[in-house]
């Protein structure tokens, strides 16, 4: 990254979770993250797209794991939350991007509740 960066020294050594973060907004702030220090698991659907944002923070000097999934399917959820619990540790922040981009319109309304659901699902550790 070559622009001027916000500097949060609090974020360094946390786990970041990006739904949505293959992408537009949520790309950009799986970089930022890095760059101040976050572990970052970028999410999204396209694992081409996934890991392109994974090999430019890994570019940097950075660390990141790619964490391919769809935040409407719990299965694939809960495989997302091993992963990034087993290789970068506990989340510590979660941001959700994920979004209903290419759904039908009268679904659109149902998913931004649910992928928030299972994006927090993923975050949480599971009830005992």
């Amino acid at each position: 990254m070559n622009e001027q960066i916000p500097i949060y020294p609090d974020l360094a050594g946390k786990v970041a979770l990006v739904t949505g973060g293959s992408g537009g907004i949520g790309a950009a702030s799986c970089r930022l993250l890095a760059a101040n220090g976050a572990k970052v698991a970028v999410n999204g659907r396209d694992g081409a797209k996934v890991d392109a944002t994974v090999e430019a923070i890994r570019a940097e000097g950075r660390e990141a794991v790619g964490t391919p999934a769809d935040c409407t399917d719990l299965a694939a959820i809960e495989r997302m939350r091993r992963r990034v619990e087993g290789t970068l540790g506990p989340v510590d922040l979660l941001l959700a991007f994920a979004g209903a981009a290419g759904r039908a319109r009268d679904r659109w309304r149902i998913l931004p509740r649910r992928s928030g659901t299972r994006a927090w699902t993923a975050a949480s550790p599971p009830c005992s």
